[in-house]
């Protein structure tokens, strides 16, 4: 990392990254060029934690079809952050505050209707700040839709701004 002075290790810090963030940038390989897809996301770490990926959507399409033929991915995550305003224009340009996560993976797709079920979940639960035990999930929702299982093989945690005293 380029701004060691902007990477974030502590776990918990990137924990809540994860938890402040909702949409994925998932970068799947093609023959010629990266194809880059925004989803919602849901996350879990297990008790070494690694950290696991869950994207949802049709059960068909071209980022199944990449998956199937090499299922290594890139991706990026970040909350959004605001444009930070210099206090002294001339002193200083506008810059943006940010809290990143990036790395990659392996992504399969999954068939098993209880992992599908538990993704599901896991999702809803991070969309929502819900409870992952609070959802539900149909039968028929379980067997229509596609669900990608992301285990994260390497990432890394960045962030800027929002306490910097030269900006507003």
């Amino acid at each position: 990392m380029r701004r060691e002075d902007r990477e974030v290790t502590n776990i918990d810090e990137i924990k809540q990254i994860l938890k402040d963030s909702h949409v994925i940038h998932s970068g799947f390989r093609t023959a010629d060029y990266p194809y880059v897809v925004p989803t919602n996301f849901g996350y879990e770490f297990d008790d070494d934690d690694q950290l696991t990926l869950y994207i949802h959507g049709a059960p068909v399409g071209h980022k199944r079809e990449l998956i199937k033929q090499d299922g290594r991915m890139g991706f990026e995550i970040d909350d959004g952050g605001p444009l930070m305003v210099p206090k002294d224009p001339k002193q200083n340009t506008p810059s943006f505050a940010y809290r990143s996560v990036m790395g990659y993976g392996d992504a399969e797709l999954i068939e098993d209707s209880e992992i599908k079920k538990h993704a599901l979940q896991v999702i809803l639960a991070h969309e929502t700040g819900q409870k992952l035990s609070e959802f539900e999930v149909s039968d028929k929702t379980i067997e229509y839709v596609g669900i990608i299982k992301i285990t994260v093989k390497q990432f890394t945690a960045k962030a800027h701004g929002g306490d910097d005293p030269e900006f507003n």
